[in-house]
């Protein structure tokens, strides 16, 4: 195969992408439906939020998916270990900037070419009189997971669009449903 005829990767998740999204929008395309239905059985709930509002570019589920961020930024910043040798990985952390560096993570996350719209650590920082490192840092978590949430549920609907499945995907789906992959 030549490398004109190669299709990347890219290519493939640009693919699925395009199809998702016009199955979103009207189309009927009954596999589409089917992959959805099998990823969001095999994942986080938040996953297939987080997938359609980054293929579709469709906003209409963004209070259920800045309620996760927020929760995430929580979660990160509420520290690590247990009794009295927890500790706060975020100090000073509040609410008003945390939810902010939550929302500017999940929207570089969900929209990466819109990246450069989104205020930088310095100005957010001045502007809700915190650390910027703690800003950085829960921002930057946000983000993480947030993509890592999105590529996970892109692969699984590139396998299943496809027909072809991994064994994670096939034991995820075993752990779920509680039957065998047949």
């Amino acid at each position: 195969m030549t490398a004109a005829f190669a299709l990347t990767l890219d290519d493939v998740h640009d693919n699925v992408a395009k199809r998702v999204a016009s199955f979103w929008w009207g189309s009927r395309d009954e596999e589409v439906a089917w992959s959805l239905a099998l990823c969001n059985t095999v994942n986080e709930p938040i996953a297939q939020h987080l997938y359609l509002m980054h293929a579709t570019e469709d906003a209409r589920r963004a209070r259920t998916a800045k309620e996760w961020a927020y929760m995430a930024a929580v979660d990160y910043a509420g520290g690590k270990g247990t009794g009295q040798r927890r500790r706060s990985l975020v100090e000073a952390y509040r609410p008003d900037w945390g939810h902010q560096a939550a929302r500017d993570g999940l929207a570089m996350a969900l929209w990466p070419h819109l990246r450069e719209g989104v205020p930088g650590i310095g100005k957010r920082a001045e502007a809700y009189h915190c650390g910027k490192q703690g800003y950085q840092r829960v921002r930057d978590e946000v983000q993480r997971q947030a993509c890592d949430l999105i590529a996970g549920f892109r692969l699984d609907m590139v396998e299943s669009l496809g027909e072809r499945f991994s064994r994670d995907f096939m034991a995820r789906w075993e752990i779920a449903t509680g039957r065998r992959w047949v």
